[in-house]
């Protein structure tokens, strides 16, 4: 029994170290597995770029240089509307309400006529003593000189006793006398007050039965036939834009402009065709611009059914004024640092120093020499060192055009 249980123990002890040998061997080959595949990712790593970025190709383009202004909407004709004569308003035309149009020729102020009617037929009664008188007068001037002939006189009879000086006093009056009856014509005429052009109703200051005196302002009216927008030009657009010094030079396409809103409208964006019709000629001491003033026609859509536009209105107004060709137009994110971009060329990073000729809000405009195939880098990478290797990420776009052609193949 004895001899047993050592044999036992003797093959428990063998058993024991078998397994512990075993444990041993398969953390060797772990390890050295685990080492290895480290060592071929890193290797991996080393051949695979670091640095991504997203990319736009350049490419040559003929970019139209804008200037961007804008202004506020002004009338081209604003009028004072005032009384001639004197009297008391009997009627007030509909079109003469704040905000009405009428038309060249349209009654807007009707005033009462009782005395202006009294002193026509006044003057008619004086126009017709005097020339009762004149028709006297030559009578007895003619018969003056009869009885200077009968009388036997040989020499030239003088005026007076042809009575010339009285004959020419009653010409006199007469032509005072049809002066009054014009004068007191065109006094009655002027009780209706009537429109000077096609236009609008700015303001209306007066009221039924209202007595007014000559020069009193019944209201303000202005033109709607056209409008005008004043527009400031920097010394930096003037590189490549020349206001209109000659009346000629106004009808070229330079001078050609487009308007749109700055406000919100239901009907959306609208675009007014306008032009430049001069320049000041004056160089703006403060802000040291030149200003424009350009003409919009129908600018309320009486002829047309595009959108109106309301004075006081701010509208932005672009003129393309020259065609720059053969340049690279990139946007202004793609900026790296001041004046610099980065491209990409041969799958490899490289700065670039550009020498821009014109920018807008959003774009730079240069015509360095590039190469071709060469691409702009959009992601900021600021720490990126020249001839890096780089991995070029697909834009949203792209990713969705390629995923919806592989759901397509499927």
């Amino acid at each position: 029994m004895r001899h047993i249980i050592q044999i036992i123990v003797i093959i428990a002890i063998l058993g024991g170290g078998f397994i512990a040998f075993s444990s041993l061997k398969g953390c060797k080959t772990n390890i050295f597995s685990t080492k290895k595949t480290n060592l071929i990712k890193k290797g991996q790593s080393k051949n695979k770029p670091t640095i991504k970025t997203r990319a736009l190709p350049l490419k040559k383009i003929d970019y139209t240089v804008e200037i961007i202004t804008q202004g506020e909407v002004r009338a081209h004709h604003n009028t004072s509307l005032t009384s001639q004569v004197s009297g008391r308003i009997i009627k007030i035309s509909p079109k003469f309400e704040n905000g009405a149009f009428f038309k060249k020729g349209d009654t807007l102020v009707e005033l009462s006529t009782a005395d202006f009617l009294t002193d026509i037929e006044s003057s008619k009664a004086q126009l017709a003593r005097t020339q009762s008188t004149f028709a006297q007068e030559e009578a007895r001037a003619k018969q003056a000189l009869l009885n200077w002939q009968d009388a036997g006189f040989k020499e030239e009879p003088s005026d007076l006793v042809l009575r010339k000086p009285q004959l020419r006093e009653a010409q006199a009056d007469v032509t005072s006398a049809q002066a009054n009856l014009a004068r007191a014509e065109r006094n009655l005429n002027s009780t209706k007050v009537k429109a000077p052009y096609n236009g609008r109703v700015r303001i209306r200051n007066i009221g039924i039965d209202q007595q007014v005196s000559p020069n009193t302002p019944l209201g303000e009216i202005f033109t709607t036939d056209n409008a005008v927008v004043r527009l400031p030009i920097t010394t930096r657009d003037l590189k490549y834009y020349t206001p209109p010094n000659k009346p000629q030079d106004t009808t070229t396409e330079k001078n050609k402009v487009i308007f749109t809103s700055t406000v919100a409208t239901r009907q959306g964006t609208t675009v007014w065709p306008g032009s430049i019709i001069r320049a000041e000629g004056v160089l703006d001491e403060s802000s040291r611009q030149i200003f424009v003033i350009a003409s919009i026609q129908d600018p309320f859509g009486l002829k047309s059914d595009k959108g109106a536009l309301y004075l006081g209105q701010p509208v932005r107004g672009t003129l393309p004024v020259h065609t720059l060709k053969d340049v690279y137009k990139i946007p202004r994110h793609g900026l790296s640092e001041l004046n610099q971009i980065i491209i990409i060329r041969e799958g490899l990073i490289r700065r670039v120093e550009i020498t821009p000729i014109w920018s807008t809000q959003d774009h730079i405009i240069f015509n360095n020499e590039l190469l071709p195939g060469d691409l702009l880098a959009t992601t900021r990478i600021p720490y990126a060192p020249d001839g890096a290797a780089v991995e070029i990420i697909p834009h949203l776009t792209e990713q969705a055009d390629t995923t919806t052609a592989n759901q397509d193949r499927k």
